[in-house]
Formats: C-alpha cells, structure tokens, sequence
C-alpha cells in the first residue's frame, strides 16, 4: 500500500468512527437514517467503502434531520464527548450538516480556494416531492434554480471545480461561477434561506416521492417511497446498517450496472488529503 492508499484508508477508518456514533444516536433516538450514494454502493459491492472513495453519505428523512438537530441543540446528543461536532450550514457553506471529528485535519483541493478541515461524515435531509407528475416536474427545476444560486453564494469554497464526468451545461456553469463575481451578487444566508423554504414546502409523510436533492446526483436520487421503504440491513465493514429497501432500483438508478466497478480514469475522488492530528 503507497502514501496514498495509506492515507486514504486511515482517512475512512476516521470517517467510519464518526458513522459509528452517528447511527448510534440515530438507534437511540428512534431516527431512521439510511446510507446513500457511494456508501450504500460500497456496502452492497464491497461491504465496506469503495477503496478509492474518501467520504460517506447519510440521509434522514426531513422530520428526523430537524428532530436531531433539535436533540443537538438541547445538548442531548453529546457529540462533544466524544470530541465530534455538527456543523451546519455558514461555517462551512454547506445547506445540509456534517458531523466532523476535530482531532484530525484534511487539506481540501477541489473548489478554487483550498481550506484546512476537519474529517467529517455528510448528513442529508431526505425530502418530500408533490405527488402529481406536472407539479414535481415544476417542483424540480425550481429547486434546481435555488441550488445553482445558493452553489453561485459559495462558488469558491464549496463548488467541486475538478469533478469528472459532468455534463455540458454544469461545466458551463463552473465557468461562468470562475469568470463572474457570483459571490457578490448571491448572497449566502439569502440563498440559503431561500432553498430551504423550497426544499421544506412537501412533507414527506403525504409525498409518494423522497429526493436527496442536495446530492451530487441532484434529482437522480429522487424515488418512490417504497424504495427507500422501512430499510434493509447490509453490510458496512463489520456493521449492520440501513440502507434503502429496494437496492437494486436505488443503485441502478444511480450507477447503471452497478456491480461492475468504473474505469480508473473515471473513479471520482474528492481531492482530499488527510494533514495531521490537531
């Protein structure tokens, strides 16, 4: 194993303490979380992390997102005893919220301005969409023009400029995001607000349809309820954890044949260096 691959392992088993403990407070608190993209592909291909990958992915559905934050607020989830901390939104320009383990840093390359970091784990709101085909349609484009304007307030922190395989128009947009002074014309806290409001509007306890619209995958990671169902358990290096029920839509859906892993030359990373204990 070279520095590289060394780093990245250590870098996951960082990362696979955090989960730890987050599905631990989510078993606690009867929340039901379920792991998402290339975590949940990790755990149904290689019953662990992908071994190039170096992030984990989570997703609550909305009720149970704000009932954690919630619980975190009333200090009734002690992250802090165990040295790890949520951070949510403006520290650092994320609308969703991390858990982070303080003791070790990473170096972030992929947006224009490089940032010292702590190790963290990435928690998503899982969100209703309107039942009728027409209104989820409209429903879509307007949260996709709320997030290009909220990714436009944090282009250069937040924005992942070296990702590969994106389509034309989003390469276009990084373009105009590294010409323009978008920061100076979309203003963070505004956008956020602005997104939230549109994100929160379908509750999903009437929606027949949960999107992780805050993915990568933006609305490919939109589903049927009964996808996500009440979770199935897999596999995830020496754990038991909660997946979507119906994984062969869900990750078809997402990567195609999904058994079959990508060429190198295509296997995304996050340009993330592990640094130091601090």
């Amino acid at each position: 194993m070279d520095n590289m691959d060394s780093d990245r392992r250590n870098l996951q088993l960082t990362e696979l303490e955090i989960a730890k403990k987050f599905v631990a407070v989510c078993d606690e608190h009867d929340l039901r979380y379920f792991m998402l993209g290339g975590t949940f592909l990790g755990a149904v291909r290689h019953k662990g992390f992908i071994p190039w990958d170096d992030d984990m992915d989570f997703g609550l559905l909305r009720e149970d997102y704000d009932k954690l934050l919630k619980l975190c607020a009333d200090g009734q989830v002690p992250f802090e005893a165990h040295n790890y901390f949520i951070d949510q939104n403006n520290l650092n320009y994320r609308y969703y919220f991390h858990i982070e383990d303080r003791k070790i840093k990473v170096l972030r390359t992929f947006a224009q301005i490089k940032e010292i970091s702590s190790v963290w784990i990435d928690v998503f709101p899982l969100d209703g969409m309107p039942n009728g085909t027409l209104m989820r349609m409209f429903r879509k484009y307007y949260i996709l023009w709320r997030r290009l304007t909220y990714k436009f307030s944090c282009f250069s922190h937040y924005v992942d400029i070296k990702r590969k395989g994106r389509p034309f128009i989003e390469r276009a947009l990084i373009k105009v995001g590294q010409i323009f002074p978008v920061e100076k014309i979309f203003k963070l806290d505004r956008e956020i607000k602005k997104l939230d409001k549109a994100l929160r509007k379908y509750p999903t306890q009437t929606s027949n349809y949960y999107a992780n619209a805050m993915s990568g995958y933006k609305f490919k990671e939109m589903f049927r309820r009964e996808v996500f169902g009440d979770g199935s358990f897999y596999e995830f290096e020496g754990q038991k954890w909660r997946g979507p029920q119906d994984y062969r839509t869900y990750l078809t859906q997402l990567y195609g044949d999904y058994m079959t892993p990508p060429p190198e030359s295509e296997r995304n990373q996050h340009a993330i260096e592990a640094i130091m204990d601090s």
